[in-house]
């Protein structure tokens, strides 16, 4: 008896507009973000509306962006990795 094996059982599974269930809550976590800072009272309205700009532009840029195949988050993970055992910090007693 032969059986045939699935060639995709190794990719992640696709929910809303192409993206994975992780790329997906950062999405809503950064949305929330920006809605937050939006209905908040810290600020003039402009100062507020680019503060929630930027953070649901991050947010988008973490849930589809790519830079040479490879996710962002992937990115900013290997970047503090090199970062962390490159540099090392040292607090100096006077």
């Amino acid at each position: 008896m032969s059986a045939r094996v699935p060639l995709d059982v190794d990719l992640e599974d696709k929910l809303l507009y192409g993206l994975t269930p992780t790329r997906l809550v950062y999405l809503v976590l950064s949305l929330l973000a920006a809605f937050t800072l939006w209905s908040g009272h810290w600020a003039f309205a402009p100062a507020r509306g680019a503060a929630a700009a930027a953070v649901a532009a991050v947010g988008a840029g973490a849930a589809w962006g790519r830079w040479r195949g490879r996710p962002v988050d992937r990115w900013a993970i290997d970047l503090v990795l090199f970062l962390r055992a490159t540099y090392r910090i040292r607090w100096r007693r006077r």
